[in-house]
């Protein structure tokens, strides 16, 4: 009986580290994937905390912490003008096309829910929300 007792005792502290193991490389892999030119780009949440921060209020009146998507393209130096489409990828699927219109800016701002950080695309000209995406995780630049 202590044999099996000491022997589901390792069992599950080994469960235990290899869980402690997956959910640290889990946090490690969390980010966006920037596809430019057949060339991709791994942008961690941790570079992306590395740039400037700005506050900036849309166009409804809503407040936000974010990062401007133009200074992360000089950073990964991937050219970014008015002609350039983005096609955006969510964590639930869902994707939208999206063209800049003259001196707009767009945002990445990060917000919590019960499953931990995610990023979301603010474009504060659009009161509607129609051209913002939650759960980013994939921007391909043509």
């Amino acid at each position: 009986m202590k044999k099996i007792l000491l022997i589901l005792f390792i069992l599950i502290i080994i469960l235990f580290a290899l869980i402690v193991y997956q959910k640290s490389k889990a946090i490690e892999k969390e980010g966006i994937k920037i596809t430019f030119k057949e060339r991709e780009t791994f942008l961690s949440y941790s570079k992306i905390h590395s740039i400037k921060q700005v506050s900036f209020i849309t166009d409804r009146g809503d407040k936000f912490n974010g990062f401007d998507f133009d200074d992360i393209c000089i950073s990964l130096k991937i050219p970014n003008n008015i002609e350039t489409e983005y096609i955006l990828h969510s964590k639930d699927g869902g994707s939208l096309n999206l063209t800049k219109e003259k001196n707009e800016t767009f945002y990445l701002v990060f917000q919590e829910d019960v499953n931990g950080q995610f990023i979301r695309l603010v474009v504060p000209t659009d009161e509607f929300s129609q051209r913002w995406i939650k759960y980013l995780v994939a921007i391909e630049i043509e």
